[in-house]
């Protein structure tokens, strides 16, 4: 009977996963949303399932969710077109993390009482946007390169550098020199994930063609990827940064024609099996997540307030560097700030860190990455009507062309008319 219910819960699932994906589309409401609402009820509110039987599987699902996504992500990269609107994201990556970093860590000392290492700790797990979010959310929104390409790179580079600043940090904690500690373990890990990442994507363009062809290449695809990040890891550099570098490596090698279709048919399996992981890894999430005491309410209120100064002000800031980019669609940008599964991932691994000190972050992270999706659906719906209302000064979305009226030229119309008079 067990496995009759477990069995039917996941047929269950994976069936509304996708309609949530796919309503996403109308509604607006990213599918993250649904899938927690989902584990919230049969959790903490139905108590249908146990919180405690997911706790190790978390943890697994969520790094395995971020290797698949930040592969996917450098594999869809090509270098060409993202360097015009690289330094734009990169610049608008630092400035928003930067502040959202201080401006929490602010509110942590201030509303939480914590020692300030804490609250760079708490700045910088609740201070990046996550791709796994905005990509999606992008997919569903008719918006110009220029925004997508700044976003997704945005969103991109910020989940690896807090990944990287959350590691350093708990590394050199007990260092005697903080700062240098952080800084020294912070550029080893990238260093190495470089190097690894390059020479790795290099070895493995050559043989990939040979064995592209056969069943199951897909699966040896994936099984390099995972040890791509498993050697980073074991050598003291990045996984994830490693697995980005690794894929942006394979797709901006020359390659032919044939392997460019091998290359859409390995994105779309990688694209496939990253929605089934992430779909249980927030239905799970859902399932161990807490509500916050009221005694909690007042500091994630100047939480969320700071992520939207810090947003705001990183807009004014950058706004300059961006490129192709009208007044209007700054606003899409502004709101385009959600936390989603990195933010769970590491708020997880500094409570497993650290203890009883950050036993309130998890149910934090949940109300944070929660209202910072509503900030998402609230963005596409003015993004909606601003399309619908004034196309022509913004853009066109995909699949559509502008609607013109036919041009008539006057003087050769009354020649025509009249030569048509004269045969009368």
């Amino acid at each position: 009977m067990e496995l009759t219910l477990i069995f039917g819960m996941v047929g269950v699932l994976l069936v509304v996963a996708y309609l949530a994906n796919r309503l996403s589309r109308l509604t607006r409401v990213p599918d993250l949303v649904v899938l927690l609402l989902i584990g919230v009820t049969l959790g903490p509110i139905l108590h249908w399932v146990r919180p405690a039987m997911f706790q190790g599987a978390i943890d697994i699902l969520g790094t395995l969710a971020l290797i698949l996504i930040l592969f996917a992500g450098g594999a869809e990269l090509r270098l060409r077109q993202a360097a015009r609107y690289a330094p734009a994201a990169l610049l608008l990556m630092m400035v928003s993390y930067g502040l959202s970093l201080g401006l929490i860590a602010l509110m942590g000392r201030a509303l939480l009482h914590l020692q300030w290492s804490d609250c760079v700790l708490l700045g910088a797990a609740l201070g990046c946007t996550s791709g796994t979010i905005v990509i999606p959310a992008l997919e569903q929104i008719s918006t110009p390169e220029s925004v997508k390409i700044t976003l997704t790179l945005e969103s991109t580079m910020g989940e690896v550098i807090a990944v990287l600043l959350i590691g350093s940090l708990l590394n050199a904690d007990v260092s005697h020199s903080l700062l240098f500690g952080v800084a020294a373990d912070f550029s080893r890990h990238i260093v190495i994930a470089l190097l690894l990442g390059v020479l790795a994507g290099a070895i493995w363009s050559r043989l990939w063609p040979r064995i592209a062809g056969y069943p199951n290449a897909n699966i040896a695809n994936l099984g390099v990827v995972f040890g791509v990040y498993a050697l980073a890891r074991y050598v003291g550099g990045s996984g994830l940064l490693a697995v980005l570098i690794f894929g942006i490596t394979l797709a901006n090698l020359p390659r032919t024609p044939h392997m460019a279709r091998q290359g859409a048919r390995l994105l779309a399996f990688h694209a496939e099996l990253s929605f089934l992981v992430r779909s249980f890894f927030f239905v799970l999430l859902g399932f161990v997540a807490e509500f916050v005491s009221r005694k909690y309410l007042l500091p994630i209120a100047g939480i969320l307030a700071a992520l939207l100064l810090a947003r705001f002000l990183a807009m004014q800031t950058s706004r300059w560097a961006v490129r192709d980019v009208t007044r209007r669609e700054t606003e899409l940008l502004f709101w385009m700030l959600p936390r989603g599964l990195v933010t769970a991932v590491l708020a997880l691994a500094i409570v497993s860190a650290r203890g009883e000190v950050f036993a309130f972050l998890p149910a934090m992270a949940f109300t944070v990455v929660l209202v910072t999706n509503l900030f998402v659906v609230a963005g596409a719906v003015r993004s909606t009507k601003t399309w619908a209302l004034v196309p022509s000064s913004i853009g066109k979305p995909y699949g559509m062309e502008e609607l013109k009226p036919p041009s008539i030229d006057v003087p050769a119309a009354m020649k025509a008319s009249a030569a048509s008079q004269g045969e009368t």
